[in-house]
């Protein structure tokens, strides 16, 4: 039987949720309240764009995060056998027999359904059913690293005497340069704020194109590292596996309902779908 969940179960996770949520919100206001009014003094319709698209993207990355945290990704009330089946195990932790692509995770305690990680930003597992939440919050948080990053080199470079050799080592190193007396504090915190965006940009965006591979093929973090590709159904099948019937529309916004195909016990295979397609020609 699988173990009731206590959130958080380390500090190592409540640490990196509260970065996580702190920095998205810190640096949402500060782009709204400093840099845009900075960039687009003559307050334009662009200026309000600004506004209605950060609303937009900060809702997507904090919501995403709160789905992953609070869907069950564990069997719950569905009656497990009570005969080890072929390709199932048994969970000395759960003390119940755990279904194919279920994996025991130690921090959570408790067997997890298809899963792929722990998630230390959310301090939960990423598996069946929060998948899809998983995947928005990194897409939406490539997208507000990026997109506060354009908006800082707008705002950094006329703060730093524009581009020059200067700028750029002061912009990489800001509080040696605040040391040293050759930038204020209040420029070091922008240019603080201006590398965390590129750092979190990069790191995101390279997580994402991991994870992506995965979904695009149907597997696991353990699957892909162990050559298992029996659940690859093509990548439109592979995306309603892990997205639900409406993945072309899950990615506007995290409310939005995309049932999934499946109980999270038993999958398809692909000879299991190359014998049914073969059947119904």
């Amino acid at each position: 039987m699988a173990k009731k969940r206590i959130w958080p179960n380390n500090i190592w996770d409540f640490c990196a949720f509260l970065f996580v949520v702190t920095a998205a919100i810190v640096i949402f206001l500060y782009e709204i309240f400093v840099v845009i009014p900075y960039v687009h003094v003559d307050k334009t319709w662009l200026y309000y764009l600004h506004y209605v698209c950060g609303t937009f993207v900060v809702s997507n990355i904090l919501g995403n995060l709160f789905g992953i945290m609070v869907t069950d990704t564990t069997s719950g009330s569905a009656i497990l056998p009570s005969v080890l089946k072929p390709n199932w195990r048994f969970c000395p932790g759960c003390e119940a027999n755990s279904p194919p692509r279920s994996f025991h995770c130690n921090i959570c305690r408790t067997c997890v359904l298809k899963r792929d990680h722990h998630c230390i930003f959310s301090g939960c597992c990423i598996g069946y059913k929060n998948q899809r939440f998983f995947i928005g919050f990194l897409f939406y948080m490539m997208v507000g690293c990026l997109y506060a990053t354009v908006l800082n080199m707008f705002f950094i470079w006329d703060m730093l005497g524009g581009f020059n050799p200067f700028s750029i080592f002061a912009h990489v190193l800001p509080f040696i340069f605040w040391v040293t007396g050759y930038l204020e504090l209040s420029n070091s915190f922008a240019t603080l704020f201006s590398m965390l965006c590129i750092t979190g940009f990069g790191f995101v965006a390279g997580l994402l194109a991991f994870h992506v591979q995965l979904l695009l093929r149907n597997q696991t973090t353990f699957e892909k590292n162990h050559g298992i590709t029996e659940y690859n159904l093509g990548w439109k099948d592979n995306l309603i596996q892990t997205l639900g019937e409406r993945w072309y529309m899950v990615w506007s916004f995290p409310l939005l309902k995309s049932p999934l195909p499946g109980d999270g016990i038993t999958f398809m295979k692909k000879e299991e779908l190359n014998l049914w397609s073969t059947k119904n020609r």
